[in-house]
């Protein structure tokens, strides 16, 4: 039997909390006795908001995710595919992995969200980044028409540098050697930041769409003023590059 850990944070959100979570015991139920699971919620508001890994840091200094085989990590504006816990049960994990990249599908892009980078960023790339964001109407300007026509090339299984942050699977032996959730930004980065924890650690980001999450995009994020959330890309990129880079 696998012990598994859910964490999960939710702000003003709570018909997707309560969607997510029925499909996790969905999930959970068709598992069986292979899985044993825990679900843990943070509920962030207006004046209680530490950020989105800021709640996982909380709830993981509540529940320790030592004793876990897996510790996930979620929004929750996500739905679990119904034999997604029994497929990570039976999952076939390597010593050396960190971090389990599942796919995560995308009802608004209609595509896979996974990886989120299959390789390590250059400091030039976080550079530019960096000025997008310092600069909203390059990030606007971007968005509306770069992005949009950027072609996404289904990545096959295998080791990549990053996954997506909306759902996380980290394994024991991530716990093990980097130890429990302790990244200092509100938001955004979560991803480079769990990524070179890993690369730290000599651990691998592992990539495997044999398992499956819909994702129903941006419930918190998407009703954010531009000019913030700009904002707060910028120093959650500035710190990355002072943390890792230099």
């Amino acid at each position: 039997m696998k012990r598994i850990a859910i964490y999960c944070v939710t702000y003003h959100s709570d018909k997707e909390r309560d969607l997510y979570l029925a499909s996790v015991e969905r999930a959970a139920k068709k598992a069986g006795d292979k899985v044993c699971v825990d679900t843990f919620i943070a509920n962030n508001t207006d004046d209680d908001n530490p950020g989105y890994f800021g709640a996982i840091r909380r709830l993981m200094q509540e529940h320790d995710p030592s004793v876990y085989d897996y510790s996930i990590i979620s929004n929750v504006d996500l739905t679990m595919e119904e034999d997604f816990l029994a497929k990570l049960a039976d999952y076939d994990c390597a010593e050396d992995t960190g971090w389990i990249a599942p796919q995560i599908w995308s009802d608004l892009e209609k595509r896979d969200r996974n990886p989120r980078q299959t390789s390590r960023y250059t400091l030039g790339r976080l550079k530019i980044l960096r000025l997008f964001y310092r600069i909203p109407l390059l990030d606007t300007l971007y968005t509306k028409t770069l992005y949009r026509r950027k072609q996404f090339v289904r990545s096959q299984p295998g080791t990549v540098y990053s996954g997506h942050g909306s759902f996380i699977i980290l394994t024991r032996k991530y716990i093990e050697r980097c130890g429990r959730i302790d990244y200092p930004v509100f938001l955004f980065c979560e991803e480079i930041w769990l990524a070179e924890k890993c690369r730290q650690a000599g651990l691998k980001v592992v990539y495997d769409p044999c398992m499956t999450i819909y994702d129903s995009e941006h419930v918190s994020t998407g009703r954010m003023n531009h000019r913030y959330y700009c904002r707060l890309n910028y120093d959650a990129v500035q710190y990355i590059i002072k943390t890792f880079y230099r």
